[in-house]
């Protein structure tokens, strides 16, 4: 485990936190388990599980959304008209794994068997969860080996009395308890 650095004296260019270290670290912090979905160039719907979401400024209505570049997603969002971010409910961990394990594009339903609706630019927008944000892009950055993606909200959906399912040491998590053991690689 690597120790804060000591930085008496002129800040210098310090190497970077190990990544197993920083793995570590940021799997204590927890999240929301949301999944991003949109269209690529040729209609198929795209869609990946995201824990690396949040509210960016009130006015105008602004989200980000970070996704690994070199994922098919970060292609699809160059492209499209809009994307959806749909939060999960506890009782979704289900589509969470199916999500996080989609690694390339699909059928034009690829996620027919979850409740969903045609969102903006024809995006699967997924119903059943605590609550959803519909965008347009706004603006995209580097970060390091991740697209940063922000989009201005054009449509919200919050559903009364859902609880969030939660992802934290590497388990999907409920307000009621551990969901168990959720790894980006398990099955359903």
């Amino acid at each position: 485990m690597s120790g804060p650095a000591d930085h008496t004296g002129p800040l210098q260019d310090p190497p970077s936190a190990g990544d197993a270290d920083f793995r570590d670290a940021m799997a204590r912090l927890a999240s929301g388990v949301s999944v991003l979905t949109t269209c690529d160039a040729v209609g198929r719907d795209v869609g990946v599980t995201v824990t690396s979401f949040a509210a960016v400024s009130l006015d105008p209505p602004l989200v980000l959304v970070c996704v690994r570049c070199d994922r098919f997603i970060a292609d699809a969002l160059a492209v499209s008209d809009g994307w959806a971010v749909s939060m999960l409910a506890e009782d979704q961990v289900g589509l969470a794994r199916y999500a996080a394990r989609h690694r390339h594009p699909g059928s034009r339903d690829d996620f027919g068997r979850w409740p969903h609706r045609r969102g903006i630019g024809g995006a699967v927008v997924l119903t059943g969860g605590v609550s959803l944000v519909e965008c347009v892009r706004y603006a995209e950055y580097e970060g390091g080996d991740h697209l940063i993606v922000v989009g201005r909200a054009v449509g919200v959906e919050v559903v009364p009395d859902r609880a969030p399912l939660l992802y934290v040491d590497r388990r999907y998590r409920a307000e009621g308890g551990d969901r168990g053991r959720g790894g980006r690689e398990d099955g359903d």
